[in-house]
């Protein structure tokens, strides 16, 4: 059977999706070509891998079984590739590294410094994301590793933890709130909090204390959405909400109409380095290094996991 690789990244996309019109999308290309790409690879593959309905996309038995075989050979072929790069040490290669804006801490520049200076001829392209993608890029393939917070909805991903530090309010410097050292559940009842404008279900229950187990009424109401940092710092500065958050805008955001305390009865925020699939050489080789730092800079990752007091080690 001679398959075109291009089918075959199609089919892991429509795989990941299971819309013809996100995977489309994804991959740059119009639903048509995706849907004939598809119905040729079938065609090659001899049995039906999908099951089409007007409202759903989802995999036959056989597709799941193909599936499998495709990541791996789609996996072999990129680190073979990275591999026979390996070899010509003058070869410019790049590395699309993902972040959002609530992780450009303390640990990344000296992660960067480390790998840049251990690896010349790979260029670092960093990309920012706003809450809309918190994957980073990972999803859309847009990026091949980036730093994210933890839990997020994003097939087959892999990750290193990295820290983990509170989950804190942030509120106008007049609020009640403001002049307690630290908050719990119980303190946000009548609350009204910001929510993150994204599609990731996960994700914005994280930040909007749904990932508890109280009752809805014992939870603080939903109240603006927000698309952006910047966003969030204007309504909290305005008084019209307050927000949940990593403790450590405190240091990257601060504004003399803020003040940020942490919740001490919900499980912290989790950053960690984030893939998709196997790792290939070049994303390990990034990853290895990123540990490295991390545990070099145990004085460091400690004083950003321990706001509440109670250190965090990996």
């Amino acid at each position: 059977m001679d398959v075109h690789t291009r089918r075959l990244w199609h089919f892991a996309t429509l795989a990941d999706e299971l819309h013809f019109t996100r995977a489309a999308a994804v991959l740059h290309i119009s639903q048509q070509g995706l849907s004939r790409s598809i119905a040729e690879l079938e065609e090659q593959v001899g049995v039906p891998l999908l099951i089409r309905t007007t409202r759903s996309v989802a995999l036959t038995e056989a597709g799941e079984l193909f599936l499998r075989g495709v990541r791996t050979a789609l996996a072999a072929l990129e680190e073979g590739a990275a591999a026979a790069r390996a070899t010509c040490p003058d070869l410019e290669v790049s590395l699309r590294v993902g972040f959002s804006v609530s992780s450009l801490l303390e640990v990344d520049a000296p992660m960067l410094r480390a790998f840049r200076a251990r690896y010349p001829s790979v260029t670092l392209e960093l990309e920012t994301f706003q809450w809309s993608d918190p994957s980073c890029g990972l999803r859309s393939n847009e990026t091949d590793i980036a730093f994210i917070r933890m839990p997020i909805e994003c097939p087959d991903l892999r990750v290193e933890p990295m820290f983990v530090e509170p989950r804190a309010i942030g509120v106008d410097q007049h609020h009640p709130l403001a002049a307690a050292p630290s908050v719990t559940l119980s303190d946000l009842v009548d609350e009204r909090i910001l929510a993150p404008r994204t599609d990731d279900r996960a994700w914005s229950r994280f930040w909007t204390l749904r990932d508890t187990k109280l009752d809805e009424d014992l939870l603080p109401r939903i109240g603006p959405v927000v698309g952006s940092m910047e966003g969030e710092l204007e309504k909290v500065g305005a008084g019209e909400a307050i927000t949940i958050t990593a403790i450590s805008m405190s240091r990257f955001a601060p504004r003399p109409s803020i003040v940020y305390r942490p919740i001490t009865d919900v499980p912290g925020s989790e950053l960690v380095l984030a893939w998709r699939g196997p790792a290939t050489p070049l994303i390990e080789a990034f990853r290895a290094t990123a540990v490295e730092v991390r545990d070099r800079e145990k004085a460091l990752v400690s004083r950003i996991a321990s706001a509440t007091g109670r250190p965090h080690e990996f």
